[in-house]
């Protein structure tokens, strides 16, 4: 017996947006599905944010379509919608419950039920004794909930967050992903931004990557994933002895953009008949100076440099090509 297909909430087609000085996305597309929880990955810069805001009417896009239940999305269907944006709305000074109830109001609930609302979302995550409590009294991973109980007091089909998961220690990650879980049992749709990579991976059922301005994966996680390569992250001080002992396996380097001091981050690539001893000797052998070793896995993280390495290499060749 077939399973029907679970119905898109949101599709973004073709989205640009482009800020004095060339910032910005160029070619952003994907599509989240009701009763699905899907991770938007991107380092910093990639343009996440602005899709997000693309996606609220918060900003225009040069082109592009933003598409919600199906139809063109305006203002009346972004109401559906809980989100949290990158700028936190709440002062310490305010007081949870008052918090969550007025951004029902916002949306349209009656005061009575908004103030019902805020207090029965506030028992849910176990915070019905601190209604009355200030914002800034609240810990960090408290607030961050009550931010997203602001998110979701109007009862949307469809959350979209910004970064809910920064800042936060990992108990506070697993309190909020574990908010999201619930939220997506009940059939809700859910897009959130992060950088948390190994979290975004134990709850998402699909993700979407972007670097550069454009989309270089959007399915389900598993699939992306299963894009890691066999090969290792170096952190080393002498790019040019690391260089000659993967090019001595027939393998590949390419520069990641943190940094730890004067060591640079190396994602090394390697060919399936080069186990990562074989690597090991030949560092040995080319006398480059170590700091850390750690195997890619495969897992979203490892997907993500493979999968942005090959978009900027076809990229490079699209510009080359139109020379």
């Amino acid at each position: 017996m077939n399973c029907p297909e679970p119905a898109e909430i949101l599709r973004v087609e073709g989205l640009r947006k482009l800020y004095p000085g060339g910032a910005g996305v160029t070619d952003v597309s994907f599509s989240v599905f009701a009763g699905s929880i899907s991770g938007f990955i991107g380092v910093n810069g990639a343009g996440k944010s602005t899709t997000l805001r693309c996606i609220m009417g918060l900003m225009r896009p040069d082109a592009g379509d933003v598409s919600l239940f199906g139809a063109p999305a305006t203002r009346e269907t972004r109401r559906r919608i809980g989100f949290l944006p990158e700028e936190r709305g709440l002062f310490a000074r305010e007081r949870a419950r008052s918090a969550i109830a007025f951004h029902a109001r916002l949306n349209g609930v009656e005061k009575r039920e908004a103030l019902r609302r805020a207090d029965r979302l506030l028992e849910r995550i176990g915070l019905g004794k601190r209604a009355d409590a200030r914002i800034g009294e609240l810990s960090k991973g408290n607030a961050q909930r009550v931010q997203i109980l602001c998110a979701l007091v109007h009862d949307p089909d469809v959350l979209v967050l910004d970064e809910p998961l920064s800042g936060l220690d990992p108990i506070g990650q697993s309190e909020i992903l574990a908010l999201l879980a619930e939220f997506r049992a009940e059939g809700g749709a859910v897009l959130f931004s992060t950088h948390a990579m190994s979290s975004a991976q134990g709850v998402c059922d699909r993700v979407v990557m972007i670097s550069g301005g454009r989309t270089v994966f959007d399915g389900p996680t598993a699939d992306a994933a299963e894009r890691a390569p066999h090969g290792a992250v170096v952190v080393t001080t002498n790019p040019r002895a690391l260089h000659e002992a993967v090019a001595a396996v027939g393998g590949h380097a390419h520069p990641m953009p943190s940094r730890l001091g004067e060591a640079g981050r190396w994602r090394v690539v390697l060919p399936l008949q080069a186990p990562h001893p074989a690597f090991v000797r030949a560092m040995a052998e080319a006398q480059v100076p170590v700091a850390s070793f750690e195997p890619i896995k495969a897992d979203l993280e490892g997907a993500f440099w493979q999968l942005s390495a090959e978009a900027a290499s076809s990229a490079t060749v699209e510009v080359r090509n139109a020379a």
